[in-house]
């Protein structure tokens, strides 16, 4: 049992690594090519005008989001396909946990990964991308709780400690970047509270139905849904609802054709890893431990 819960400590802590390299090409892409003239308030293209304000907040995070998840969701159909796997994710999706699954992408891929790219905007706006990864960072501690509430997993006085250590780090770390950076800052770290919250349920569920199904064909189930859903439905939707004169197939084309994608097919490989094996230390070790090692990023 020790050993088992040290390889669930070992894969916990190599998501963080990935998570944190996830993070910082997915922030790295949106200021390469054509997304800098989006988020400089430029024209681009071919004199195209600026983006309003909604479209620069919201749709260009649900294009990234979706654009790096999808990728995210072919590296893992990969490795399905490498492993022999496809025909196993195929009968998975037909299951109860292969449903619990897409609807954990719905809930960390839609909501959570959106407002993660929305926070991460906003404090890069504000001059510090870097500050709202200590916010999001208390999913550790919201799946703590979750996972105790739901699937009674232990939570004893040490744990609970942790988490209000937890909350009061983020209060301490916010309040300070509020004071020196603005408004900005503040919407950024609401936006990463709302990404904590859906990734703090996300991983007590996930973690409990990685239990019955192979990590590999979790993270492939829940990539490519979270893809689809994010660049086929919420991007549009919020597209109509931005107003832009700009056009939802021009929009993509230009994401598509600029040479950011490349950074995003590199964000996505990241991304595949940092979920992948969140899900298996997650189930492993409990959600509170592999949440907290996750937390490294």
């Amino acid at each position: 049992r020790k050993r088992f819960a040290a390889r669930g400590i070992a894969f916990a802590m190599a998501s963080g690594v990935c998570y944190g390299l996830y993070t910082a090409f997915l922030t790295l892409a949106q200021t390469q090519g054509v997304w800098g003239d989006w988020f400089a308030g430029a024209s681009w293209g071919d004199g195209n005008p600026a983006l309003n304000a909604f479209t620069i907040t919201f749709v260009l995070a649900a294009l990234a989001a979706g654009l790096n998840d999808l990728f995210s969701g072919l590296w893992s159909l990969v490795m399905c396909a490498k492993n022999g796997q496809l025909g196993d994710l195929r009968k998975t999706i037909a299951t109860k946990p292969g449903r619990v699954m897409m609807l954990c992408a719905a809930i960390g891929g839609p909501f959570a990964t959106i407002a993660y790219v929305v926070a991460l905007n906003s404090a890069t706006a504000a001059g510090n991308p870097g500050v709202i990864v200590p916010i999001a960072a208390l999913n550790c501690a919201i799946g703590a709780v979750l996972g105790r509430i739901l699937f009674k997993q232990s939570l004893g006085a040490h744990k609970i400690a942790g988490v209000l250590v937890c909350l009061a780090a983020a209060a301490a770390i916010g309040g300070t970047s509020f004071a020196n950076m603005g408004p900005e800052a503040l919407f950024g770290c609401l936006f990463a509270f709302l990404a904590a919250f859906g990734w703090g349920f996300e991983g007590c569920v996930a973690g409990f139905g990685t239990v019955l199904i192979d990590y590999r064909i979790g993270i492939a189930i829940r990539q490519t849904t979270a893809g689809l859903l994010e660049l086929f439905i919420v991007f549009p939707a919020l597209m109509l609802l931005s107003g832009d004169s700009v056009g939802i197939c021009k929009l993509l084309g230009a994401a598509v054709s600029s040479p950011s994608l490349a950074i995003f097919v590199v964000s996505g490989l990241f991304a595949m890893p940092a979920y992948s094996f969140w899900y298996k230390g997650n189930s492993m070790c409990g959600a509170a431990l592999g949440m907290a090692c996750n937390g490294m990023y």
